[in-house]
């Protein structure tokens, strides 16, 4: 197999160009404890300087509590006091995996605090994709902020659907978040993301058949169960995204046709999305669309992060970086590599072998972001 190779990685021309922007600038009580279902995880999991509080279940406005993971500094197993600035995960693809950001994050003096979207893995209600985000996340805000251990300075990372919860967090104007890194994100939902100029995009009836990508991973079964209207149906939901195919020869999908019966949300938005041919309401709502709220859009540094070869590089670019950056008086930032969807540690795209400085060292590069909007680190960025 012969593979291509190139001089530099394309983490590109742009950083130079950029380099140019200009970078202009910009304690209350406490709420009450909430339980914690397990109040730390494994000691075996977590290096001695890390204490975590696991599955601590936060009241949204409406009463319904979102299940998160809150990682402290510690000093001989007590969590270290003072406060400290925090770095907020909120997905849909199971709040524990966020433990290899608390490795990172912790360490240099952040909390990092993981949570499940509403609906998904131990979180409870209804799983609409993004429709919800805009408010519990303000309402996640503002409760970090709240805090003791706070010191009301959040910063957000993630990609893909863990990016656009975070665009839906500027867009609401939750409270004390002063700076982002949404990797891979959708700009429009309806126009350049679930759809494509009105034709639904058929990835997406794989993506919901198999329950967010749980489907043949360990987290399978949990995401499942947790979908089921009747839990015994958890096994036929596992297992429904073997058979993508079969279904996509046969739509329209139509409601109590398939498995997805027992998994009425997925199965709702599934069958709406694929009937909303028109750009219309329903993907201009603050968490589907950045492009249709600029204008609410918080005014913080954005740093945003795409790939040559993801999907939605073009939009990230072209949408969510220039018409930010026209919007906002905060410093808009855009680096894009030779990297497939949420691949930026990869050398790699497809056969295109690239230079090992391809690979996008991560854990550096949101930490010097972080530490200059957060902490107020001069670091030249």
């Amino acid at each position: 197999m012969q593979f291509l190779r190139f001089p530099r990685p394309l983490l590109l021309a742009l950083a130079g160009l950029l380099a140019t922007a200009p970078i202009l600038a910009q304690a209350p009580a406490p709420t009450p404890a909430v339980a914690v279902a397990a109040p730390a995880i494994q000691p075996s999991a977590l290096p001695d300087d890390i204490v975590a509080s696991k599955n601590v279940m936060l009241p949204m406005r409406d009463g319904v509590r979102l299940a998160t993971d809150i990682y402290r500094p510690t000093v001989r197993g007590v969590a270290t006091a003072g406060r400290f600035p925090v770095i907020l995960v909120r997905g849909p693809y199971n709040k524990d995996a966020d433990v290899a950001a608390a490795k990172i994050f912790v360490p240099r003096g952040y909390i990092v605090i993981s949570q499940d979207v509403r609906g998904r893995y131990r979180s409870e209600g209804r799983w609409r994709p993004i429709a919800d985000d805009p408010n519990d996340g303000f309402d996640t805000a503002k409760w970090i902020g709240d805090q003791l251990w706070s010191d009301q300075s959040i910063g957000t990372i993630g990609s893909s659907y863990n990016a656009a919860t975070q665009h839906a967090l500027a867009i609401a104007g939750a409270p004390h978040v002063k700076a982002m890194i949404p990797r891979n994100a959708m700009s429009n939902f309806g126009l350049y993301g679930v759809r494509h100029h009105g034709a639904f995009e058929l990835r997406w009836l794989n993506w919901v058949l198999t329950l967010g990508n749980a489907t043949g991973t360990p987290d399978a079964l949990p995401a499942a169960t947790r979908a089921a209207a009747d839990p015994l149906a958890a096994p036929a939901l596992v297992t429904l995204g073997e058979h993508v195919q079969a279904y996509a020869r046969n739509l329209p999908l139509r409601a109590g046709t398939t498995p997805l019966k027992f998994a009425p949300d997925y199965e709702a938005w599934l069958i709406e999305a694929m009937s909303h041919g028109a750009y219309d309401d329903f993907w201009k709502n603050s968490g589907s669309s950045v492009v249709d709220h600029l204008a609410e859009y918080k005014d913080i540094p954005v740093y945003h992060v795409t790939g040559w070869y993801d999907s939605w590089g073009t939009s990230v670019a072209n949408l969510n970086f220039v018409e930010l950056t026209k919007a906002k008086k905060s410093l808009q930032r855009l680096i894009v590599g030779p990297w497939i969807h949420s691949s930026e540690h990869l050398t790699y795209a497809g056969e295109a072998q690239f230079t090992p400085d391809a690979a996008l060292d991560r854990a550096a590069f949101e930490l010097r972001w972080f530490d200059r909007w957060l902490k107020g680190i001069d670091n030249g960025v």
